[in-house]
């Protein structure tokens, strides 16, 4: 699983580097100076170029879309604390027990070895493609340029790991509650939506599978298990498709 998720990383670099938006980015990024770069770190090492040719060297702040992921310690040093947090992408909720413990300390290492052996060596070849030119090691760049690292997670839902001040769990920032100004009516959806919701006694619950699972593809016959299931709590169930 590890290598085939740094493989899509691999291929993704290569095809975000060859964007026309990517080549004007590099040129604009050696003549304008910006205050600040927050950058998605999850697998996106070619783009560290940047940050080596940015004309006044700007704070780097690193964005990961969920997490704690095991290579964090790359960025701010410290462990990684397999032994409590899971691997990333498998379906361990807690590692309970020496069996998942042993097994999800291992994934870590695995992890760690495609990472600084495989993974970064072969971007750091598409970073120096993408702005000409040889840079320093990747592993370098990265421990030294990112200032902040955002982490789309709460330790109220995750498995609570100790993080230094430089790395804040930030998960639900974007869901501020809206207050109307006085005078003004804000509609944020639909009236039978806001109906449908407001007549909820016991609340309700919102289901969204994102952007990248599309509900026509998952089957009507699991959809009519979903919604079985569905059917039999008190709260009211909406469905964003």
């Amino acid at each position: 699983m590890e290598y085939f998720v740094y493989e899509w990383g691999i291929n993704s670099c290569d095809a975000i580097i060859q964007t026309k938006a990517a080549k004007e980015l590099l040129e604009m990024i050696k003549s304008v100076e910006f205050d600040v770069i927050v950058q998605d770190i999850t697998l996106t090492q070619c783009l560290y170029g940047l940050w080596e040719v940015a004309k006044n060297k700007p704070p780097i702040v690193g964005y990961i879309p969920f997490g704690p992921v095991p290579w964090l310690k790359d960025f701010i040093g410290g462990p990684s604390y397999p032994t409590v947090r899971p691997y990333t992408y498998v379906a361990i909720a807690t590692p309970i027990g020496l069996s998942q413990r042993t097994w999800n300390t291992l994934y870590y290492i695995v992890d760690d070895l495609i990472r600084h052996y495989y993974f970064l060596p072969t971007v750091q070849r598409l970073a120096e493609k993408y702005v000409g030119h040889a840079i320093r090691p990747l592993h370098e760049i990265e421990k030294d340029s990112i200032n902040i690292v955002l982490l789309n997670s709460h330790s109220t839902f995750d498995s609570g790991i100790p993080l230094p001040p430089n790395t804040l769990e930030i998960a639900g920032l974007n869901a501020q509650a809206i207050k109307p100004i006085d005078g003004e009516i804000v509609v944020t959806y639909p009236e039978d939506v806001r109906v449908f919701l407001d007549g909820a006694e016991n609340g309700a619950i919102i289901i969204s599978l994102g952007t990248n699972v599309k509900w026509k593809s998952i089957g009507l016959n699991k959809i009519e298990t979903v919604i079985l299931a569905l059917s039999k709590l008190k709260q009211r169930v909406l469905w964003k498709t």
